[in-house]
C-alpha cells in the first residue's frame, strides 16, 4: 500500500472534525441607503471574507433586513437567522460591526451574554475583532460594552435630528405624510412637498360636499357614486382613472370613506399632521395624542371646498352623530366575531330596531344580517335577516342536545374545565415568575450601572439616559405583573361562572340565559344560510 504524503497529511491535520456553521447577517437603514461602504453587499463581502480566511467555519446562509431600524430586533431576516438558530442549523453568527447587529445596548448585550451562549452560538463582529470564542480579556469587555452604548446614543441622536426636522417642516406648512388625500396629489414647489388639487377629483370631492349639504344621506351619495361609475379612492389610485372605463370592475364607496372625507379640515387648506408619530423611542407602544401633540398649519395649500360649507357639513354630521347615540345603552353582543354569512363568508351584524306600543313605550328588538345585504354593486348578497331570540333559541337547543349526546354527568365537564383553569393558571403563573425574574434582573442592573457611573466607567449623559430608559422598563414590567395577577384571579371567576352554566345546562334547566362568557367557550363559530339552514361548530366536537 502506498504511503500517504506529508504534504497530504499536513491537509489532513487542517480539517477541523467540527466545523462552525455561519450565518452572515446585514442590515442596512433607510437612513444610509447612500453609503456603499454600508450597503447589504459590502456587508457580506466583509462577513466572506472573513470565513474565507477561516479553516474551521462554513457558510450556511445570508439574512438580511433592508430598511429597518437597529433600536429593537423586530425584524424579519433577523426572525429567520433566530429560527435556524433554534433548529440548530447554524451555531455561528457572523456580522461586519456591532452597529450592524443592533442599536439597542440592553438586547445587544442580552444576546451576546445570554441568549448566544445558551444556544451555544459563536458570535463574531469583523470590523470590531470580536469573537466570543476566544478568551476575553477586562478591556475587551469594557471596550465592547463602549461600542454597544455609543451605537444607542448615535441611534438616539438621528432619531432626535429626524424629529427636529419633521417639526420644522410641519410648521412650514409641509405635507410629510404617504398617500394623498383623496382629490389630491402631492408635488415639491421651490423645496417644499405641498398638496395640489387634482382635476377630476378635486370635482368629486365638491359633489359630495354639496349633496351632503342639500340633505342628502351618506347612503344617497354613495348610491349617486355608484350611478355615476365614480372609482374609489383605492381603485382610483391603483387604475390612475376618475371614472370607471370600459373592462375596469366598478366597486361601491364605503360610508367610513364619506365620512373621514367630510371630516377631514385638509379640504379647506389646512394641514393637521401629528407632531411625534405613533410611537415613542425604545418603547414601541402606542400612545395617545392630545391637541399639542397636533401641528395646524392653516393655509398651507389651495383648498378644494369653502370653510363655510365644510363647518356646515361638520355641524349636520354632529347632530346626526348625537341623534344616533341617544336611548339606552344597548345590551352585550354574545355571538360578536362569531356569527358569520353562509353566503359570502362576511361576519353578520347586529342591528336595531324599535317599535313603539305607546306614546311612552318602545320595545327594541335585535337581529343579524349581512353587511353586504345593502351593497349596490356586485359584491351584494343575497342573505337574510335572523332574529336575535331565534339565534339564542337554536344555540341553546344544540347545546343541550350536545351535551345529552356526549352522555357525561355534569361533574366530569366541570372537571374538564377546572384543568382547563389550571392550565391557564400554569400559563400566567410562568408569565408572573418571568415578570418577577425580569424585575430583579432590572435592580441589579441599575446596580451595577450606578457602580460603573461612580467608578467612571460610564459617562454622566450616558448614565442618566440608560437609567432613564432602564426605570422605564421596570415601570412597563410592573404594569405587565399587576395585569398577569389580575388574569389570574379572572380565570378564577370565569371558570367558577362557566361550572354554574354547564351545571344548569347538563340539567336541563328551564330559562336558562346566554352569556358572551358561556357562548365563547362552547361555540366556536355560527353559520346562517338563505335557506334558513343554520351551522354550529363547538369547541368540543373532537
Amino acid at each position: 500500500m502506498a504511503r500517504a504524503s506529508k504534504k497530504e497529511k499536513d491537509k489532513a491535520e487542517k480539517i477541523p472534525e467540527e466545523a462552525w456553521n455561519a450565518g452572515i447577517y446585514a442590515r442596512l437603514s433607510v437612513d444610509y441607503h447612500n453609503q456603499k461602504n454600508e450597503s447589504i453587499e459590502a456587508q457580506v463581502q466583509v462577513a466572506e471574507n472573513y470565513i474565507n480566511q477561516s479553516s474551521d467555519i462554513v457558510l450556511a446562509g445570508c439574512y438580511t433586513d433592508l430598511g429597518e431600524t437597529g433600536t429593537d430586533f423586530q425584524r424579519k431576516g433577523f426572525g429567520r437567522l433566530m429560527d435556524d438558530v433554534r433548529r440548530r442549523k447554524i451555531n455561528c453568527v457572523i456580522v461586519k460591526d456591532f452597529s450592524r447587529f443592533g442599536r439597542n445596548y440592553i438586547e445587544t448585550g442580552n444576546y451576546m451574554e445570554k441568549i448566544f451562549p445558551f444556544f451555544q452560538v459563536r458570535f463574531i463582529s469583523v470590523s470590531d475583532g470580536y469573537d466570543s470564542h476566544r478568551p476575553q480579556q477586562g478591556n475587551d469587555i469594557l471596550a465592547t460594552n463602549l461600542k454597544n452604548i455609543v451605537n444607542e446614543l448615535y441611534a438616539r441622536d438621528c432619531a432626535q435630528k429626524v424629529r427636529a426636522v419633521k417639526k420644522l417642516k410641519l410648521e412650514q406648512g409641509c405635507y410629510v405624510g404617504g398617500v394623498p388625500p383623496y382629490g389630491y396629489s402631492a408635488k415639491r414647489v421651490d423645496g417644499k412637498k405641498i398638496l395640489i388639487p387634482e382635476e377630476g377629483a378635486s370635482d368629486v370631492v365638491r359633489a359630495i360636499f354639496a349633496l351632503f349639504c342639500k340633505g342628502k344621506s351618506v347612503s344617497d351619495i354613495i348610491s349617486w357614486l355608484y350611478g355615476a361609475g365614480i372609482h374609489r379612492p383605492s381603485e382610483y389610485r391603483r387604475t390612475g382613472h376618475v371614472q370607471c372605463v370600459e373592462g375596469e370592475a366598478i366597486r361601491q364607496w364605503s360610508s367610513q370613506t364619506i365620512r373621514a372625507m367630510l371630516t377631514n379640515p385638509v379640504y379647506i387648506g389646512t394641514l393637521a399632521q401629528i407632531k411625534e408619530g405613533e410611537k415613542r423611542y425604545r418603547i414601541g407602544e402606542p400612545c395617545s395624542v392630545g391637541p399639542d401633540g397636533v401641528v395646524l398649519a392653516e393655509h398651507a395649500h389651495q383648498p378644494i371646498v369653502g370653510k363655510d360649507l365644510f363647518y356646515g357639513v361638520s355641524t349636520r354630521l354632529e347632530g346626526v352623530k348625537k341623534k344616533g347615540i341617544a336611548g339606552k345603552k344597548a345590551p352585550e353582543d354574545i355571538y360578536k366575531g362569531i356569527i358569520c354569512c353562509g353566503e359570502c363568508a362576511s361576519r353578520l351584524k347586529r342591528t336595531c330596531t324599535s317599535n313603539a306600543r305607546s306614546y311612552q313605550v318602545s320595545v327594541r328588538t335585535y337581529s343579524y344580517g349581512c353587511p353586504n345585504i345593502q351593497r349596490i354593486d356586485s359584491l351584494r348578497c343575497g342573505s337574510h335577516f335572523i332574529s336575535s331570540n331565534m339565534v339564542d333559541r337554536i344555540v341553546l337547543e344544540a347545546l343541550q342536545k350536545a351535551i345529552a349526546l356526549a352522555g357525561a354527568p355534569w361533574k366530569a365537564w366541570q372537571g374538564l374545565n377546572r384543568r382547563q383553569q389550571g392550565e391557564r393558571e400554569k400559563e400566567v403563573q410562568k408569565k408572573i415568575t418571568e415578570a418577577q425574574g425580569r424585575l430583579k434582573k432590572l435592580g441589579l442592573e441599575l446596580s451595577s450601572l450606578y457602580r460603573k457611573y461612580k467608578a467612571g466607567s460610564i459617562a454622566e449623559e450616558a448614565f442618566f439616559a440608560l437609567k432613564a430608559e432602564k426605570e422605564q422598563e421596570k415601570k412597563n414590567v410592573e404594569k405587565e405583573l399587576r395585569r398577569e395577577i389580575d388574569r389570574v384571579q379572572h380565570i378564577k371567576k370565569v371558570s367558577e361562572e362557566f361550572n354554574q352554566f354547564i351545571r344548569r345546562l347538563c340539567e336541563g334547566e328551564k330559562g336558562i340565559k346566554l352569556d358572551g362568557l358561556a357562548v365563547r367557550c362552547m361555540v366556536e363559530k355560527i353559520v346562517i344560510y338563505k335557506d334558513r339552514r343554520v351551522e354550529l361548530r363547538f369547541h368540543f366536537r373532537d
